[in-house]
Formats: C-alpha cells, sequence, structure tokens
C-alpha cells in the first residue's frame, strides 16, 4: 500500500474510512503502514486499538491504547479506548478510572465520549454505572437524541420501562428520523400491551 508523502494524519484519515465501511483488515494495514512511517503518532495508536476492538483482539487493543498514552497521556480517546479493553478483561475498577480520566481532563461531558463510555458499560452488563452516565450526559446535552435513546435503552436494560419509554419518546421528539429509537419504543410498548 505504500503511498509517499501521506502525513499521519492522512493515515489516520484513511484508516478511519477503512473502519467506516466495515473493512477492518484494511484498516489495520493503513495503520501499520502509518506507524511504521510516524511511529510517535499517538492518534494512529488509537485507531489501532479501535481496529484491534472491533476485531476483538482484545489485548492487542489494550497495547495500542497504552502505547497512544506513553505518547500522550491526556489523549481523551485512548482514555476510553483503554477503558473499554479493560473491561474486556474484567478488570472494571481500573477501567472506570481510565473513564474518570476523561472528566478529568475537563471533556466530562463531550458528547462522543461520553456516549462511547455509556455504550462500553452496557455491553459489558454494568448498567447503573452507564445510566449514571447517560443520565448526567442527557442533562448537560438535553437536545441529543442519540444520548436519550442510549439512556432509554439502559433503562429498559435495568426493568425501568416508564423512565425507558420516557427517554425514547424524548429521542423520537428531538429527531423524529431516528428509526432505531422509534422501533425500540414500540417493541417496549408492545410488550406492556400498549398497542
Amino acid at each position: 500500500m505504500s503511498v509517499p508523502f501521506l502525513s499521519s494524519e492522512d493515515f489516520d484519515e484513511r484508516a478511519h474510512q477503512a473502519y467506516d465501511a466495515g473493512e477492518y483488515d484494511d484498516a489495520l494495514e493503513i495503520l501499520r503502514e502509518g506507524l511504521s512511517r510516524y511511529p510517535d503518532a499517538a492518534d494512529l495508536y488509537v485507531g489501532l486499538g479501535y481496529v484491534r476492538l472491533a476485531r476483538e483482539e482484545y489485548a492487542w487493543a489494550r497495547q495500542a491504547f497504552e502505547s497512544a498514552l506513553a505518547l500522550e497521556p491526556d489523549h481523551e480517546d485512548a482514555c476510553v479506548g483503554l477503558g473499554e479493553a479493560l473491561l474486556k478483561f474484567g478488570d472494571t475498577a481500573v477501567a472506570l478510572c481510565s473513564f474518570s480520566r476523561v472528566g478529568e481532563l475537563g471533556l466530562g461531558t463531550d458528547p462522543d465520549l461520553g456516549l462511547a463510555i455509556g455504550r462500553a458499560l452496557y455491553r459489558e452488563g454494568l448498567l447503573h454505572e452507564s445510566r449514571q452516565r447517560l443520565a448526567s450526559l442527557a442533562d448537560t446535552h438535553c437536545e441529543s437524541a442519540e444520548v436519550h435513546a442510549a439512556l432509554g435503552y439502559t433503562l429498559h436494560a435495568l426493568s425501568d420501562e416508564s423512565g425507558a419509554c420516557r427517554s425514547l419518546r424524548r429521542a423520537v421528539r428531538l429527531d423524529p428520523e431516528f428509526h432505531e429509537a422509534r422501533i425500540y419504543l414500540s417493541h417496549i410498548l408492545y410488550e406492556r400491551g400498549d398497542h
């Protein structure tokens, strides 16, 4: 894939495009090439970590995020990725510390980072922690349909049907084209006999 004159940002962008298209092998190859040219590029290690997570290569993902943080200790995406990787190993306490680092960096209310953390906690069954993170995020970003939907999914998993319905209705009001939230809400309503 050797392409001359690409910056580390160019490699990162190309890898993001491949990742978004679900072409993880291509993304991995692009990132390896980029790191061979720019071994001190923290963003490339972060990208590598997320590709490894997507491929369920958790030990490699952890190593990539740790490499990024060794280069740039305040890299918020690396903190989130490392936390997610640590959750895969059941290292919850250290993962939560990694997630807390995002707040210490002043980015605790960033919607993308908050959603990533809330979803990672949800996937690993840490529903109360996920609810706490997402509820706080929903208070700060009251106009984000995606945040309210994620909170609704978590509340439903915690058997809080009325809270889930409120959050999902809010998500649909904020974004009438948010079909995933609309379908999820309709399933909850159907399950409880509210046809």
